[in-house]
């Protein structure tokens, strides 16, 4: 799946998140539960509402404290110590609002118990601080949050995160980005629109400007964007299945402040098999126990390269029985898996050699049924027919407790998944 951005108006944290919960609406009951987990969460409020931007319709998305839309207009996002100091000293300079170091933040982030949504929580955030820290000339242990610091802000993100991850795209795309015109004011005085960090964060991007005034681009936007995007042009293909639109709060004189999600699925309609070269590694255990063995595959299992591993009992010399155990792997990394197999296994000695295969192509699709995502893999037979198969770690969680019930979860999710892929379109070509 791919997912292409007009940035219209401009992106935003919350622009990008309505506009996800509008071309994905099956996400938003995960999400609220997402939400939930958050300890921090409790003081906080999220409303996603049906919205217009000149007679666009979308969604937006407002992180709201005690009933109240938080309205943070202080731009920079990450500031000295001493600077954090000093507001204190100066309230006027800043409106109420938290601070946080880069430490707190980190804290904050692993009450996230996705690994996966974590891990690009975390890796949006790093981008933000290596940008401000190259703005300040600061190290990054010195620094304080505001704007993005601030929790409502962390909510954008963790939710974008969120719904980046079980959206199941698997590339993105975006048009130019809006450059804007005037200045932004802070606690620092007066910068230029676009904020120090959004340009650091978005070189090499494509840019235009038109005659709207304001920010357009914000720095969680501009993260974010940094985060999935590789490039701006990318030339698009595949069916289009969804369309999103995400509004701001601000209205411009022309330009509808809308950001637009455009959800490509792939348009092939018939998979002809692609042949690959791989290594198959093998190698005989007699002399250790069936517990230490099966931790030492599960080892082998997550080493770089490692395709799959199959083992089975044969008899061996002086008619003992033998663990054979073989593993497809990149033939890049043989040596490197051969020196853990002899670390990690008792065997004295290693088989491998070259082969080919076959595969079809297959991709990932997170399909929601009984306020759950459910992991699914797809594939495109030769003769055009579509195939579906419910990971089985999912399957394996429910089946513990009943098989008729795993039974029926299985059919129902593959036929979820089947009936959201594109069709093949035999009839086109007759």
């Amino acid at each position: 799946m791919h997912i292409h951005m007009d940035i219209v108006g401009g992106i935003a944290g919350d622009m990008f998140c309505a506009a996800m919960l509008d071309a994905f609406p099956e996400l938003a009951e995960p999400l609220q539960n997402q939400w939930a987990e958050l300890p921090f969460f409790a003081n906080y409020q999220v409303q996603v509402s049906r919205h217009s931007q000149k007679e666009i319709v979308g969604k937006r998305f407002l992180v709201m404290k005690k009933n109240a839309v938080i309205d943070d207009k202080q731009h920079i996002i990450f500031t000295p110590q001493t600077s954090a100091r000093s507001a204190a000293k100066h309230p006027t300079q800043l409106p109420d609002h938290h601070h946080y170091s880069w430490q707190t933040i980190q804290q904050r982030i692993r009450s996230v118990k996705n690994s996966d949504v974590r891990a690009l929580v975390t890796a949006i955030y790093q981008r933000l601080i290596e940008a401000e820290s190259a703005v300040h000339g600061i190290p990054v242990e010195d620094i304080h949050l505001h704007e993005v610091g601030a929790d409502d802000a962390l909510i954008d993100i963790i939710s974008a995160a969120f719904l980046i991850h079980h959206s199941g795209a698997t590339s993105w795309s975006c048009s130019s980005l809006p450059w804007g015109n005037g200045v932004l004011r802070c606690a620092h005085g007066e910068l230029p629109v676009p904020a120090p960090a959004t340009v650091k964060l978005l070189k090499g991007f494509t840019w235009r400007q038109d005659e709207e005034q304001g920010e357009r681009v914000t720095p969680t936007g501009a993260a974010i964007l940094a985060s999935i995007c590789t490039q701006t042009d990318k030339l698009l293909t595949g069916h289009l299945t969804r369309d999103g639109y995400g509004c701001g709060k601000r209205q411009f004189k022309q330009v509808a402040n809308v950001l637009r999600l455009s959800v490509f699925e792939p348009s092939v309609t018939k998979s002809s098999p692609v042949s690959e070269a791989v290594t198959i590694v093998q190698f005989d255990i007699d002399d250790m126990t069936a517990e230490a063995l099966a931790i030492a595959q599960q080892q082998l299992r997550s080493q770089v390269g490692v395709i799959d591993l199959t083992s089975c009992c044969v008899q061996g010399k002086k008619q003992r029985m033998v663990f054979r155990n073989e593993l497809l792997c990149d033939p890049e990394q043989v040596n490197a898996l051969c020196q853990q197999i002899f670390i990690l296994t008792s065997t004295l000695g290693v088989r491998y050699w070259r082969s080919e295969r076959f595969i079809l192509s297959r991709q990932s699709q997170q399909v929601q049924y009984a306020q759950h995502a459910w992991p699914v893999k797809l594939a495109v037979r030769p003769d055009g027919h579509h195939t579906a198969k419910l990971e089985a770690d999912a399957w394996q969680a429910v089946a513990r407790e009943s098989y008729q019930q795993a039974t029926r979860l299985k059919f129902h999710v593959e036929n979820l998944a089947l009936s959201s892929y594109p069709l093949s379109r035999k009839e086109d070509e007759n």
